[in-house]
């Protein structure tokens, strides 16, 4: 009979301690920020100058993202950019799928692809974030490619990103790494000032440097559409750093180089048939 009656009693709490499970995933669920606070996008302009050793050229570049939330713990980005330099245009897009927790930090996959001056890229591979406090450390790795009529390079790639917050609107960025064995490194200031109504509007300075003497020196403008907020949380609650320069980057180490072997000999550029060797002009009448 006790049995029974505990039987019955549990029976009747069952409800109840369901009830009672479920709202409290959903608290959990509120106090965790959504891994994208809202739709969202960013639109930049720079210009500056870009080149090698020997070579240089004016530069100008314009690159946009928007970004959506996929539920509440995932969300998607898709870049794009476009630039022109030594005569030339160059495209590139990227995408990000990623989870995120803006408390702790992001992690997915990534793929991206750039095109000009006769030259295709791609690159594939994942991302990672740590946010800690002040700082954020980032990692992209994978697997890059660029072929075009003068050769092609392929082989894996990693980029490594330490970002300081002094101030809750001012972002100090250093970035390293390879792409197919050549090393590329790059640092960066954003800052986005209490302009107007809100804070929607930063600017930024941005230096290139890799292998070859390949670099670009920037400044730029960019233009944010979303919530109102500091330039740290704009970073970790609405869009990634967009991956439509990285795939400029792979791009360019590669083009450029060819672009200059069809017309003029250039110290440190890639040789066609020798990666490793300068590039050498035919001799007259060759």
């Amino acid at each position: 009979m006790v049995a029974t009656l505990a039987a019955f009693a549990l029976l009747l709490a069952a409800p109840a301690v369901r009830a009672q499970t479920q709202s409290q995933s959903q608290i959990q669920a509120q106090t965790t920020a959504a891994a994208v606070s809202g739709l969202n996008g960013k639109v930049s302009v720079e210009g500056g100058t870009i080149g090698t050793s020997a070579q240089q050229s004016a530069t100008a570049v314009t690159q946009g993202s928007i970004t959506v939330p996929l539920g509440h713990s995932f969300g998607l980005q898709v870049d794009g950019a476009a630039s022109t330099a030594f005569n030339s245009f160059f495209g590139s897009g990227g995408a990000h799928l990623f989870w995120r927790d803006p408390a702790i930090g992001l992690v997915g996959p990534i793929a991206g692809f750039g095109g000009g001056a006769g030259t295709l890229s791609g690159l594939y591979g994942g991302e990672a974030d740590l946010y800690a406090g002040l700082f954020t450390v980032g990692l992209r790795a994978g697997y890059v490619s660029s072929t075009s009529a003068f050769g092609g390079l392929n082989g894996g790639f990693y980029l490594g990103t330490l970002t300081l917050y002094p101030v809750p609107d001012l972002a100090l960025s250093i970035e390293g790494g390879q792409l197919a064995g050549l090393a590329v490194g790059q640092a960066r200031i954003e800052y986005q000032p209490d302009l107007l109504a809100g804070r929607n509007i930063s600017f930024y300075v941005s230096g290139i440097a890799g292998d070859f003497g390949v670099y670009r020196a920037t400044a730029g403008v960019r233009f944010y559409f979303g919530s109102d907020k500091p330039l740290i949380r704009r970073h970790r609650e609405d869009d990634p750093p967009a991956l439509s320069s990285l795939a400029l980057e792979a791009l360019s180490q590669k083009s450029f180089c060819g672009s200059f072997g069809r017309h003029v000999a250039v110290g440190g550029c890639i040789n066609p048939s020798n990666l490793l060797a300068p590039y050498v002009p035919p001799p007259p009448g060759g």
